[in-house]
């Protein structure tokens, strides 16, 4: 398994079950490679309540790895103490410590709200993150605040260099907070090929003060790391393949889908095996490609307290790339409409407010839509996506139940019945 980091991701599993970080009894195990060299690797580990308590803060810890042994070098964890909050301000010049308070976490660091005693000073919000370039995020951000603040309004960020934990794969960003709550929304920019490899991750820089251009951007296209494809890659072709090879491997590792494997795995393992090379469609380059926030959910965009509700800021810019923008519509979009979306004592999307918003989306794009090679694109991408279903997370479903929540059944059946005979070709 690629994931597996040569058994060592095993390893880590297995410390964390056997009680590393408290008692792992009924919780869930979270594990992600931070930083490995040659000799070791470090983690980040966390164990999960099920289900999720809301607004409650994930105790996160970094366990460092020797390679050759997996025995344990240090273990500690991903917090700021008072102390190194006080040092960390003054020595990034941004002020002397008046109060900060733990946030619940987002997916990849531990956040704090933080205070200053300096009356003209903001609020800030002080993030340790293990995951993302955080001078390429500062670049971008600072660019869209001084280019397009009206248009996509994001938050201040403050430099932050002199932090002693890169060490650990650690990483500090410090940000000005807007007086807003989530929303949602999708962003997209697009972009010039800026290297031979245009699909991947986009690491941003923003050019010299001396350079006759100051104030553009500069945009490398790297490997893809959200989802683990790698890259990067220079077609559409060869991004789809290595897509849906990608899922193909997590969906054979996959545990508690039974049901789902003993019906479409046979099938789907005779398509990518013997007939992806011969049926991926060629013809796709003209798919528009953007610079995307890939992880614009409910939760990334801020819109004001009260009414009349206006877009505050755009957050969290780890994952940021140079994709195709069809992309969107089943990852970012398509998600917000479907049954059961913020249907509780909050709310968010009525039932008779879904149709009509998704027709406004799409009569944006409808061009792109209504062509061959954008039906094409989506049809390939659709069925990575889907290839690999969740797991079921009611505890003690029956077959019925569990194969019932698998609405991606019908989504890979209609690619193989399409593509995996004959197929039609473009």
């Amino acid at each position: 398994m690629a994931d597996n980091h040569n058994g060592l991701y095993d390893k880590v599993l297995d410390l964390i079950l056997q009680g590393l970080i408290g008692s792992a009894k009924g919780k869930g195990v979270v594990a992600n490679l931070v930083t490995q060299d040659d000799d070791s690797a470090v983690y980040v580990v966390a164990l999960v309540a099920l289900p999720v308590p809301e607004d409650q803060a994930m105790d996160r810890h970094l366990i460092h790895l020797d390679k050759k042994t997996s025995n344990v070098l240090s273990l500690k964890p991903v917090s700021i103490e008072p102390d190194e909050m006080k040092q960390l301000l003054r020595d990034n010049k941004l002020g002397t410590l008046k109060t900060y308070q733990r946030l619940s976490n987002g997916a990849y660091g531990t956040t704090y709200k933080v205070t200053v005693e300096e009356p003209d000073r903001p609020q800030l919000i002080v993030q340790l993150r293990f995951r993302g370039n955080v001078a390429s995020m500062n670049a971008l951000q600072y660019y869209i605040r001084a280019r397009a603040s009206r248009e996509l309004p994001v938050p201040r960020t403050f430099p932050a260099t002199a932090f002693d934990r890169r060490s650990d794969g650690l990483q500090l960003q410090v940000t000005g907070p807007p007086n807003a709550r989530a929303f949602a929304a999708l962003w997209e920019l697009p972009v010039a090929r800026i290297n031979s490899a245009v699909f991947g991750e986009a690491v941003i820089s923003l050019l010299p003060s001396d350079s006759s251009d100051d104030g553009l951007l500069s945009i490398t296209v790297g490997p893809e790391k959200q989802d683990g494809v790698e890259g990067p890659f220079d077609s559409v072709s060869s991004f789809l393949r290595a897509w849906i090879l990608h899922r193909f491997e997590k969906l054979e590792a996959q545990h508690g889908i039974d049901e789902y494997k003993a019906l479409l795995l046979p099938s789907i393992r005779n398509f990518v095996q013997c007939k992806l090379d011969s049926q991926l469609p060629k013809g796709l380059d003209k798919t528009p490609v953007v610079l995307m926030h890939t992880d614009l959910g409910l939760h990334n965009v801020l819109v004001s307290e009260s009414s009349p509700y206006e877009f505050t800021a755009v957050i969290d810019w780890e994952f940021v790339s140079c994709l195709p923008f069809l992309c969107a519509v089943p990852r970012l979009i398509e998600p917000m409409f479907r049954e059961g979306l913020g249907h509780d004592e909050k709310g968010a999307l009525l039932e008779e407010a879904i149709q009509p918003l998704r027709e406004a989306f799409l009569n944006e794009i409808k061009e792109v839509m209504a062509s061959v090679e954008g039906q094409t694109f989506l049809e390939w991408y659709e069925f990575g996506l889907y290839m690999k279903p969740n797991a079921y997370m009611k505890f003690g479903a029956s077959p019925e139940e569990r194969m019932a929540s698998w609405e991606n059944i019908s989504v890979v059946e209609r690619f193989l019945n399409r593509w995996g005979q004959e197929g039609p070709s473009l």
